[in-house]
């Protein structure tokens, strides 16, 4: 159980859920911009708009992930391959984007971020069905980027295999108003695949495999936390 809450963690924070949820008191975070979104020492390339946020995943040669707040799917798209795969929602934690979530916010100061000037905040999420499982972290929100958090720090819990601390991540570049609808659309050339592994290898057994030197030097760095 423990190891399956872990990975929703990281399904979490890789779909970026929480680090484009945390609205300012007094203004609304811009929801159409891309950025680059680093976290454990890779960078991701990301955009948003409205509901949707698209993830390319440098570990995954080629692999782009398109999720939509409230849907109960995700869609994978291989740009190498010209495929996609759509699967359920994996076990997470709580979003900001649903109703049933409670987020506390506290303010605790105010910092500069790569020139921007930031509101810093203590959070706290939970499910209201579960309030003995809260989620704790901070996040830093831009002033000048309509309370966009740019900084989120998660604490991370201690489970098999994986060491606890903190998670950090991080928006950089971001460009409001860059993300268009053709972003989040697959590809009318596009075939549906049956499964993650023929997404990966194609038809036509075409590799799209890990990228392994990053997904070592993400693992160098969960360890370092």
């Amino acid at each position: 159980m423990k190891n399956r809450k872990w990975r929703g963690w990281i399904v979490c924070l890789i779909g970026i859920a929480f680090v484009l949820g945390c609205a300012s008191e007094k203004t609304t975070p811009p929801d159409n911009f891309t950025a680059r979104m680093v976290t454990m020492g890779i960078e991701m390339p990301m955009a948003k708009m409205g509901v949707k946020s698209r993830v390319e995943n440098p570990m995954m040669n080629g692999i782009v992930t398109i999720t939509s707040s409230g849907s109960g799917t995700v869609i994978m798209m291989s740009t190498t391959n010209k495929a996609y795969f759509e699967q359920a929602r994996k076990e997470e934690a709580p979003s900001i984007y649903d109703p049933d979530v409670v987020v506390e916010k506290t303010k605790t100061g105010s910092e500069t971020i790569d020139g921007h000037s930031c509101v810093k905040y203590d959070i706290v999420m939970y499910k209201k069905d579960k309030p003995e499982e809260k989620y704790k972290g901070r996040a830093w929100e831009a002033e000048d980027l309509g309370g966009l958090a740019i900084r989120n720090e998660m604490d991370m819990p201690e489970n098999e295999g994986m060491a606890g601390g903190v998670m950090v991540m991080e928006l950089k570049d971001v460009k409001v108003g860059a993300a268009t609808a053709d972003m989040f659309a697959v590809p009318a050339d596009y075939r549906k695949a049956n499964s993650m592994m023929e997404l990966m290898t194609g038809a036509g057994g075409a590799p799209g495999m890990p990228d392994v030197e990053k997904m070592k030097e993400m693992m160098k760095n969960m360890q370092r936390k």
